[in-house]
């Protein structure tokens, strides 16, 4: 039995009586997608770049991590571009660079086996790609060639083809936004070459984060790269019946706007067939609003809402009478500092008081006549007796005194421990709180998937009713009319199979996200992403991070923290094709430019270091990674013989 033949016998039930001939004209040359397997995967290994000119440069890359360090604009970016134009035709370097250099040459082995990609730049390039080693590469022109241009869009065409054939990337076609009034070649336009290499090559300018973006671009060309360099099952089929669909309804636009012309709308099915399926279409819409409306009343109707609003109140009445607890604090603490004061002033008087009282003049201090003997002892017992008079008085002060000097330390202690008591409820108030927020936005993320399935799920039932409008009007029965028929029936089959085609090897493309998230979320920690808790790929493979109890897209994080996760991101697919995958496409190879050059701090480049140098000790067999930076700290990321290292800035990388 053919893929056709099983295909059509496992969706016999719902295609509704459809002839098995029917079905597989609709699917017509669709059947080598429909049975593709991702290929094995093939290892890229650079070993040798070599270029002439005004500049030249002789550059050897090993397995693992290898680094290119020297100061800013001094080359560095341009040896990764020049890589970079081997390996694609496509010439980006600066216009002042470009010109010093007249012939590059890229050794490379793919899975073992050396080749070289051989170009005389110039107005119009003409070059080899050749199997020869980079052992003498002065002997270069004995190898066997593959293939040879003699301008920029020959090479970048063959180059592509060898590529894609080798590394098993295959074309994806619709690409493209669906065109009312264009050609059918704008939903042919495939997933090109060039655009898998934006999972190998990171430029400094930020310009890869578009792979990793929240936003869809035409087609879903994230989900296609990054779903086929990570072997997802199913993927090359789903893209390709996805094309064939544009095209049915490319043409079924067209034939409807004849239709208009000549005033005919002509029904393709009986009124009582149609009128079935949009009562079974309208239910379901239905069933899917009820449920919708459960999740709305979840997150707005339960008593979430008015428990987080009870919360706030909460908090907010906290911080009022923590306000007035620290208002009293303050003044129990001045009001203890102002007895302190008082005490030992009296302690000072009690004190100054026994001095005076044993001090006896022999002179009146009035008359400056020597005082008798009598005088004296009467002068001194007036004077002891007002001396203890005093400090009876000045004691009894003080015993006040302390006694309001302890009750205000017991009040103070009373206060600051009503402020701990205070916080510490805050506090408990902010993590219900958070995990309130958290469960709402759960619910409020069901509801926003369920509003996109309504919505496509409305426009079809709104093709349905325009179809039984057309019924209702027949008119005539014309060779457009039956052109018109064809192509809604083999939408609709088009559409039954991609709900096939979404539900199989589910269970493994889980996994194997799931696998690969982890992965990421490794690595994340590692470079050092405060507050992670989980990483995960949503149905589209676009990342979704929880991070501090919140779950945060791409395009929320903030500017360092999308360069760290970016690179995580980019290691863990090199790696996971390589070792956890089977039948990844990445080849292994990742160029990094300026990796924390603007957007890192210091101890966040230490970071990226040390899981370059994990890679290094532990992956070093399976992936090849260049890093090029203007910071020293990168020296720890390798071995030395894997280092061009220029410590001074003044000094360019090439002569």
């Amino acid at each position: 039995m053919s893929e056709l033949e099983h295909l059509y016998s496992s969706l016999r039930g719902q295609l509704q009586n459809i002839p098995a001939g029917t079905f597989q004209q609709a699917l017509g040359g669709l059947e080598a997608h429909l049975s593709a397997t991702p290929s094995p995967r093939t290892q890229l290994t650079l070993r040798r770049l070599r270029f002439r000119g005004e500049k030249k440069g002789d550059f050897r890359f090993f397995p693992g991590v290898n680094v290119i360090r020297a100061g800013n604009d001094k080359g560095k970016s341009s040896l990764l571009k020049m890589i970079h134009y081997c390996l694609t035709g496509r010439n980006e370097l600066k216009k002042d660079v470009d010109s010093w250099i007249a012939d590059v040459e890229l050794y490379f082995e793919l899975a073992g086996t050396p080749h070289a990609i051989l170009v005389r730049k110039s107005r119009r390039p003409a070059g080899r790609l050749v199997r020869c080693s980079d052992e003498a590469p002065e002997e270069s022109q004995r190898g066997e060639t593959l293939d040879s241009w003699t301008n920029g869009k020959e090479m970048q065409r063959k180059l592509e083809a060898f590529f894609n054939h080798a590394l098993g990337l295959r074309p994806l076609l619709g690409t493209q936004k669906d065109s009312r009034k264009g050609s059918d070649a704008l939903l042919d336009s495939p997933t090109s070459y060039r655009a898998y290499v934006r999972g190998l090559y990171i430029t400094q300018d930020m310009g890869y984060v578009d792979l990793v973006t929240d936003g869809v671009p035409y087609g879903n060309l994230f989900m296609k790269i990054v779903g086929m360099l990570l072997g997802m099952r199913g993927i090359d089929a789903y893209f390709a019946v996805e094309a064939r669909r544009a095209h049915v309804e490319n043409q079924l636009a067209k034939e409807e706007r004849y239709h208009r012309r000549v005033e005919q709308r002509l029904g393709l099915r009986d009124l009582a067939t149609l009128d079935d399926e949009i009562h079974r279409l309208e239910r379901y819409i239905d069933e899917m609003k009820v449920e919708r409306t459960a999740l709305l009343v979840r997150a707005t109707s339960s008593d979430l809402d008015q428990r987080l609003t009870n919360l706030t109140d909460q908090l907010v009445d906290l911080a009022a009478a923590r306000r007035q607890t620290a208002e009293a604090h303050r003044e129990a603490e001045l009001d203890l500092e102002s007895a302190e004061t008082e005490a030992a002033e009296l302690a000072s008087a009690i004190s100054a008081s026994e001095l005076f009282s044993s001090v006896v003049p022999s002179r009146h201090p009035v008359f400056e006549i020597e005082l008798t003997d009598q005088q004296r002892q009467e002068l001194q017992e007036r004077t002891a007796q007002m001396a203890k008079e005093l400090r009876h008085i000045t004691e009894e002060r003080l015993n006040e005194a302390q006694r309001a000097l302890s009750a205000r330390k017991r009040r103070v202690e009373t206060l600051r421990t009503e402020l701990q008591e205070l916080e510490f409820t805050a506090d408990q108030i902010r993590q219900q709180k958070r995990h309130l927020q958290s469960q709402l936005q759960s619910a409020y993320q069901g509801t926003q998937e369920l509003d996109h399935e309504i919505e496509l799920e409305t426009r079809y039932l709104g093709r349905l009713e325009a179809e039984r409008d057309a019924a209702a009007g027949l008119v005539s029965n014309d060779s457009s009319g039956t052109e018109m028929k064809k192509l809604l029936t083999a939408q609709r089959i088009l559409d039954i199979v991609l709900r096939h085609l979404r539900t199989i090897d589910a269970d493994s493309n889980e996994r194997r996200k799931q696998d690969f998230a982890r992965r990421v979320q490794d690595f994340c920690t590692t470079i050092g992403f405060p507050g992670l808790e989980e990483v995960r790929l949503d149905a589209q493979l676009r990342p979704r991070i929880s991070q501090n109890g919140k779950i945060y897209t791409f395009d929320e994080l903030s500017p360092g923290e999308k360069v760290r996760f970016v690179l995580a991101f980019y290691l863990a697919l090199a790696i996971a094709t390589a070792e956890d995958l089977e039948n990844g496409a990445h080849p292994g190879l990742l160029l990094i430019d300026s990796p924390g050059k603007e957007e890192m701090v210091e101890g966040d480049f230490e970071a990226v270091v040390k899981l370059l140098s994990q890679i290094e000790d532990r992956h070093a067999h399976s992936i090849q990674v260049v890093v090029a930076t203007s910071l020293p700290a990168i020296r720890g990321a390798t071995q030395i013989s894997k280092q061009y290292f220029v410590a001074d800035d003044d000094e360019p990388v090439f002569d």
